[in-house]
């Protein structure tokens, strides 16, 4: 039996139907949460809902796109109306892009920050004053390795990231003396099941990850969960505004 950090407390999770989402939903609803998941499209949603149920957890699926006021503030209101006050939000979807920088479309630019940072905004906007009112709440935010450094070819992600990093540091500021943490993670090379676009692509190789990373491996959702049910804990009470790496080494690794 594990413990159980979360028991009768409401997770949001955006972007909960694959990947890092999906493992998240399953590890928050094995420590009691009752777990709503929102992501653009049904389909995975219902099948992560349905792996969660089967578990013994509590979950919700909400078709939604954070990009769009109003159905960031229906599937708010729904997850209330089901399970209550969201007492832990994490924003975890999020658009990735890449592309010749001097040829990338405006179009798909607009799309990495109104998803990216737009979407968490929104989202965080929207469950903020039950948390206030509460005095009483957990943010965690999704942000990159290119929140601190860049990668070719992909200068509007880095941005849209660097952005995130930068709007969990202003809700912080704004948030932490009324009893709300905000803080983020940033994953590094996760293993997931969709390959990187990069990597897809050719243009990177699995061995040349796994060669710059300290750890001597790529990550794995479970790592980055791991991060996210801390900094949604009690255990992280005093944290605000700050931005957790989870990413093997690759940050601190000087050497080319």
């Amino acid at each position: 039996m594990s413990e159980q950090r979360f028991k009768d407390r409401t997770v949001l999770i955006t972007g909960g139907g694959r990947g890092i989402g999906r493992v998240l939903a399953l590890a928050f609803g094995a420590e009691g949460a009752r777990v709503a998941l929102a992501a653009r499209t049904a389909e995975q949603l219902h099948a992560v809902a349905a792996e969660a149920e089967r578990a013994g957890a509590a979950a919700l699926p909400l078709v939604c796109d954070v990009r769009h006021e109003d159905q960031v503030a229906d599937a708010v209101a729904r997850v209330e109306e089901a399970y209550g006050p969201v007492d832990v939000l994490v924003n975890c979807a999020g658009a990735f892009d890449m592309g010749p920088t001097e040829k990338f479309p405006a179009e798909r630019a607009r799309d990495l920050f109104e998803t990216n940072v737009t979407g968490t905004l929104l989202v965080s906007q929207r469950v903020a004053p039950g948390m206030l009112e509460r005095a009483r709440g957990k943010i965690v935010n999704f942000a990159s390795l290119l929140s601190f450094t860049a990668f070719p070819g992909r200068a509007a992600y880095a941005a849209s990231k660097g952005g995130v990093l930068q709007l969990t540091r202003a809700l912080a500021l704004d948030w932490a003396g009324r009893g709300i943490n905000v803080n983020a993670v940033a994953p590094g090379m996760i293993r997931i099941e969709t390959p990187h676009p990069a990597v897809a692509a050719g243009t990177l190789r699995r061995d040349d990850i796994a060669a710059r990373i300290p750890a001597g491996r790529p990550g794995t959702p479970q790592d980055v969960a791991g991060a996210v049910l801390f900094l949604s804990s009690d255990a992280a009470d005093y944290i605000h505004g700050q931005t957790l790496a989870v990413d093997g080494g690759w940050l601190v690794n000087g050497y080319v």
